[in-house]
C-alpha cells in the first residue's frame, strides 16, 4: 500500500512539475494558452469508461483482471487526452487542427444555419476577435478630404420616408443598440494594421448611431450606447477577448436605468467577402445583414425564433438584404454574446470590411424598416391576445 501512495505521489509531483514548467515558458514567450472548461468538457468526452478504468487497473491488479476493456488505443492514451486538452486539437480529427485556418474546414459544433440566406456559407465563419489587438494610434484615414465631403453630403441625405403604417411605443425606449467592438472599420475608412481593420471614430458606432436615430423616427423608442469598449479594456489592461464581459456591463446600466428595454442589438462589422457581404436592391446597395445567436444561452430558442422573424420580414421588404440566422458558440466560441438579458437579444453583422460606411448607413435605414413592420406585428398579436375573452 505504502509503494502504491509513493507511485501516485511521483506521478502527481511530476505532472506538476511539468505544468508548471510548461506555464513559465508560455508566459514568457508571450503566448496566450487558455484551458478552459469547455475544453476540458470537449477533450474529456472522447475518453471512455472502459479506458479510464483500464488506467486505474495499472495500479489495481484486481480491477484489471476483472474489467475485460477494449476499444480504441487512441480513445485510450493518456498522452492523447493530454494533447487534446492543451491544444484543443483532437488526434485524428484534421477538421481540428484546420478549422480555424482554412475555410470550409469549421465543425458544425461551432456554428451552422438555422436560415441560410442567398450566398451564405459557412466558409464565411467569422472569428469575433483578432490574435492581437492594434494599436489605433497608428490608424489613418484612406479617403481623400474630397472623398469624405461627399460621403458626408451623401449621408446628410433626408432619411427614406418611414413605414406607411403609424408605430408606436408611447414614448418608451424600448431599443438599446449598442457595439461590443466597437473601432470595427471599413477598407474605405482606414488603413489595416495587422489584422485589425479599425479607427477610433469612423466605425461601426456610426451606423449603429443612425440605426437609433431611424427607429426613433419611426416611433420605436431608441437609445444608443456612446460608451467606447474598446478604450475601456485599454483603461483596465484587459484582453480584447473580453469585450462582450465589458459591453455586459454597459447593457446592464442600461437596464438598471431603464426596465422598458426589451431589445438590445449589438452591431458588428463582419470579414467576409464584399461579393458576399453586397446587396443592391432598386439601384441601392446596401450591406447584407447577419443575424447571429448564441447557443450558451440556456434560453437561445427564443432569441432565435425573433432573429428568424426579422430575417423572414427583411426577405419581403428587402430581398436579399439576410445572409441569413446563425448559430454559434456550440463549445470552442463566446457563445452567449450578452443574449440572455433578453428574448429580444441580437447580434447583428452588418456588411464587411469591403463594404463603405454609406453601405452600411443604408442597411442601418432599412433594418429600422423592418424592425418597425415586426414591431406593428407584434403590436397588433398582443392587442388581439389582450381583447379576447378569458377562458373559464
Amino acid at each position: 500500500m505504502a509503494t502504491l501512495v509513493q507511485r501516485q505521489f511521483a506521478v502527481l509531483s511530476f505532472i506538476t512539475a511539468f505544468l508548471f514548467v510548461m506555464t513559465g515558458v508560455f508566459s514568457l514567450g508571450g503566448n496566450r494558452l487558455a484551458i478552459t472548461s469547455s475544453a476540458i468538457q470537449q477533450a474529456a468526452s472522447h475518453i471512455s469508461s472502459l479506458a479510464i478504468l483500464n488506467w486505474m487497473g495499472q495500479e489495481i491488479p484486481a480491477l484489471s483482471a476483472t474489467v475485460q476493456a477494449s476499444g480504441d488505443a487512441r480513445s485510450n492514451s493518456v498522452t492523447g487526452f493530454l494533447f487534446q486538452l492543451a491544444t484543443n486539437i483532437q488526434p485524428g480529427d484534421l477538421r481540428s487542427l484546420l478549422g480555424r485556418e482554412l475555410p470550409g474546414m469549421v465543425t458544425t459544433e461551432d456554428a451552422r444555419f438555422v436560415v441560410q440566406g442567398k450566398g451564405a456559407s459557412l466558409a464565411d465563419f467569422y472569428v469575433e476577435y483578432p490574435t492581437r489587438v492594434a494599436d489605433t494610434s497608428q490608424l489613418v484615414p484612406v479617403v481623400e478630404p474630397a472623398t469624405q465631403e461627399a460621403a458626408k453630403q451623401e449621408e446628410e441625405k433626408p432619411a427614406p420616408a418611414p413605414v406607411t403604417k403609424p408605430v408606436s411605443t408611447g414614448g418608451k425606449k424600448i431599443v438599446f443598440v449598442y457595439n461590443s467592438h466597437n473601432r470595427e472599420s471599413w477598407f474605405s475608412e482606414t488603413k489595416p494594421v495587422g489584422t485589425a481593420v479599425d479607427h477610433p471614430t469612423r466605425n461601426i458606432s456610426l451606423v449603429s448611431q443612425r440605426l437609433s436615430e431611424e427607429l426613433n423616427e419611426r416611433g420605436i423608442g431608441s437609445e444608443v450606447s456612446k460608451d467606447d469598449i474598446y478604450q475601456q479594456l485599454l483603461n483596465k489592461k484587459m484582453d480584447y477577448a473580453l469585450s462582450y464581459a465589458q459591453s455586459l456591463q454597459v447593457v446592464k446600466a442600461a437596464v438598471e436605468k431603464n426596465r422598458e428595454l426589451h431589445y438590445f442589438f449589438d452591431l458588428h462589422r463582419d470579414t467576409a467577402p464584399r461579393e458576399t457581404t453586397t446587396v443592391t436592391i432598386k439601384g441601392k446597395t446596401y450591406a447584407r445583414v447577419m443575424f447571429v445567436i448564441g447557443k450558451r444561452n440556456k434560453s437561445y430558442e427564443k432569441n432565435e425564433a425573433f432573429a428568424t422573424d426579422l430575417h423572414n420580414l427583411m426577405e419581403k421588404m428587402y430581398p436579399e438584404l439576410s445572409r441569413g440566422v446563425m448559430e454559434k458558440g456550440g463549445k470552442t466560441d463566446h457563445g452567449e454574446y450578452n443574449q440572455s438579458i433578453s428574448s429580444g437579444s441580437m447580434l447583428m453583422e452588418i456588411g464587411g470590411t469591403g463594404n463603405t460606411l454609406q453601405e452600411s448607413l443604408n442597411t442601418a435605414e432599412a433594418l429600422a424598416d423592418v424592425f418597425a413592420a415586426y414591431y406593428l406585428q407584434a403590436e397588433k398579436v398582443s392587442k388581439t391576445e389582450s381583447q379576447e375573452p378569458a377562458k373559464r
